[in-house]
């Protein structure tokens, strides 16, 4: 497969010569062609060319712009890609490997793109070198691999290094000449190859160097006025302006959720589709939905989502209320009512906790002042946001938790020098007001949980349906209650965090009232009746230790408050004192010192009710030695006096601990065998390995048993 690259050239041969070394440094493992067609440069450029044997050369009498140029390489091209690059550029290991890798995996791709340090529509990325040899030690291990997840399909990709399969190019057509002498050719080339069914990619698994607009930077004021011409040509053929390709990543990224996940958004204003494609790109499940009035621009956004309309009024007609999760619009507009009462309609539209993005101009921005103070302001500058109208509209409208920030972009000496002029008349503390361009703007949804949380709060408080009410609260996430908690304004926020913990507690949830104690702690660390509940609810889970730990923290004790630490430490001295009664029991029944009145004990602590199995665990697998034995003992105790309920819990603690105990494994042998359990005693003795009398004596009465 043959790859034609077509560079464009006028004057600048260092740039040149720097391209066209590295394209053979790092193409060489590919065929390929360099054509180079050269707009009548007056330095050593022309000279140079002939001189090179490997290159296609045209050189034309005239300058005759970048598009026409490039066209005259395509024509004499004979490679199954065209693959356009400057020559202010250098390419880098791997580059067309990658690029290649891309442009084939998909039949419907049909252009793909590179990443580099100087570009426009987000096709630059941050470089840490300072120098050329440190630019390709940066590349090879960037280029180092092909990696899909990293490809991101785009509305157009910037012409500085666009490879282009032939066959696509042959059905789209060249670069249109009338955007002579360059700019606009490549964002109509990549509409084109778009509206033809072919999709266009960015491989962000590839970089190469662009040293940027080498052919026009040094003439700044008509390159500014070639731009707004060929805009001017670009409107009048496509019906929409370049701005209407514009992709939003700003705003995409306060999107609040994760990559997988299927959320709905809405783009207001969505253009040709730019933004919605790069949503799709970075929430692959998306479902994702556009408003747009101009109907050239829908028709480009159609091949991105079909889900594109003409009006609010048509989507709020398609979709339910509380429908999208998300809804983006790029420039809010002017502060009039049809705008904020949109704020209201779109509110309608998201669901519960659901978020508006969008973007404000601020009316007190130091330009538009001076164009007040000059006369030349017009009407709808005048009608911009101040942060007041923003809060008023949105805090109307049904939003929560607001978040907005303000953009401020370079400002120079003089203007700042302005800025404080203002400043200092308005008598204001900072200049942040005038300094800031626009507002992007953050807000959600009220969700009505919160008003369901308050129902709830309430309904404890007068004491109304308090089990239901307790219930459905458990039902909340915490975190959301304590938020609406701080959020409400509650004068006494301590008293009513404790008063729903003691609800809780009342109702054996001690689980469910430590969060409500754990945050009046964290408001005031000092607080009595939260340190009061604190104790009293460790007391109630039996971590005695804990309760009084907190209830020694209470500044003004009463009585009732020494009575609970008096009961406390009684229980504790209780528990200590059983809890080392039964560690010497265990251990003279392990040493065999008088182990029969010690058995006799625990049997009878058992029986009553005093201990239980789980109790002796915990001190047995802390403090003793043999373990399984212990276990084994007081298994076989239990079945000589009849508590047949404990036998085998006991002999399942005393295999747990020794899955091989050999005497514990023959006696719940013989036990199972005495209680008629035939088979089970089969079992559990075929796995003792000594054969003595013993076991070979119940083995032959196993064997005459009939098990039925």
């Amino acid at each position: 497969m043959k790859t034609s690259i077509i560079i464009a050239t006028y004057n600048k041969l260092e740039y040149t010569q720097l391209c066209i070394e590295s394209i053979r440094k790092f193409t060489s493992q590919h065929d390929y062609e360099i054509i180079v067609v050269d707009n009548h440069s007056t330095d050593e450029t022309v000279p140079w060319l002939r001189s090179q044997s490997d290159i296609k050369a045209i050189f034309n009498n005239e300058n005759l712009g970048f598009p026409k140029a490039c066209n005259q390489g395509i024509e004499v091209s004979s490679g199954d890609n065209i693959l356009l690059l400057n020559n202010d550029t250098i390419v880098t290991s791997n580059w067309l490997t990658n690029l290649l890798t891309c442009l084939y995996s998909n039949k419907e791709i049909g252009a793909v793109g590179s990443v580099t340090n100087s570009c426009s529509y987000g096709q630059s990325i941050q470089v840490p070198y300072n120098s050329i040899e440190e630019m390709h030690i940066f590349a090879t291990q960037y280029n180092q691999s092909s990696n899909p997840a990293l490809w991101e399909e785009r509305l157009k990709l910037v012409g500085y290094c666009m490879l282009i399969k032939k066959n696509v190019l042959d059905k789209v057509g060249l670069l249109d000449e009338r955007f002579t002498p360059g700019n606009f050719e490549d964002d109509d080339l990549s509409l084109r190859i778009k509206l033809a069914g072919h999709r266009l990619v960015l491989c962000r698994d590839t970089f190469i160097h662009h040293f940027g607009s080498v052919s026009f930077r040094n003439n700044v004021d008509s390159y500014t006025k070639l731009l707004f011409t060929n805009q001017e040509k670009f409107i009048k053929k496509w019906g929409f302006s370049p701005e209407d390709t514009i992709i939003r990543p700003g705003l995409v990224k306060q999107i609040d959720a994760v990559s997988t996940d299927p959320i709905r958004v809405l783009e207001i204003g969505s253009g040709c589709g730019g933004t919605l494609l790069y949503i799709k790109n970075q929430f692959p499940c998306a479902e994702i939905c556009g408003v747009e009035t101009n109907p050239s621009a829908i028709k480009v956004a159609t091949e991105v989502t079909r889900h594109i309309y003409s009006s609010l009024e048509e989507i709020s007609d398609q979709y339910s209320k509380d429908f999208f999760d998300v809804i983006i619009v790029g420039n809010l507009g002017q502060f009039n009512e049809n705008n904020t009462n949109n704020i209201k309609r779109l509110q309608k539209l998201l669901a519960e906790d659901g978020q508006l993005i969008t973007i404000a101009p601020n009316l007190l921005h130091y330009r538009i002042i001076k164009k007040m103070l000059e006369g030349t302001v017009n009407s709808s500058e005048l009608q911009n946001w101040k942060l007041s109208d923003i809060e008023e509209a949105f805090n109307a409208a049904g939003y929560s938790d607001l978040e907005i920030v303000g953009f401020v972009e370079e400002i120079s000496s003089n203007d700042q020098a302005f800025i404080h002029s203002l400043v200092k008349t308005a008598r204001l503390g900072t200049t942040k007001p005038y300094e800031i361009q626009s507002y992007m703007i953050k807000a959600y949804k009220k969700s009505s949980k919160v008003h369901d949380v308050k129902e709830l709060i309430n309904n404890l408080l007068i004491q109304n349906n308090v089990l239901a009410s307790l219930k459905n609260l458990a039902k909340v996430d915490i975190e959301v209650v304590l938020n609406i908690i701080d959020e409400a304004g509650y004068e006494q926020k301590i008293d009513l965090l404790n008063f729903i913990a003691v609800q809780f507690m009342e109702h054996q949830k001690i689980d469910l009232a430590l969060p409500y104690l754990n945050r009046a702690f964290e408001l005031d660390i000092n607080y009595d009746p939260t340190l009061l509940n604190l104790g009293l609810a460790m007391y109630t889970q039996g971590h005695d230790q804990l309760a009084l730990d907190w209830l020694s923290l209470i500044t003004n004790k009463d009585s009732k408050v020494e009575q609970w630490v008096r009961q406390i430490e009684t229980d504790l001295y209780t528990k200590n004192y059983e809890k080392h009664k039964l560690k010497f029991l265990l251990r003279r029944l392990e040493s065999d010192v008088d182990g029969e009145a010690s058995l006799v004990e625990l049997l009878q602590m058992l029986s009553n009710g005093e201990l239980t199995i789980e109790r002796i665990y915990q001190v047995v697998d802390n403090d003793m030695i043999e373990k399984s034995q212990l276990f084994t003992q007081l298994a076989v105790s239990c079945f000589e006096h009849n508590m047949l309920d404990l036998v085998f819990p006991l002999f399942e603690k005393a295999l747990e601990f020794d899955t091989d105990n050999q005497d514990a494994l023959y006696l719940l042998s013989r036990i199972l065998y005495e209680l008629g359990e035939f088979e089970s005693a089969k079992i559990h003795l075929h796995r003792v390995r000594v054969k003595n009398s013993d076991v070979e004596d119940l083995m032959q009465k196993l064997s005459e048993v009939n098990v039925v």
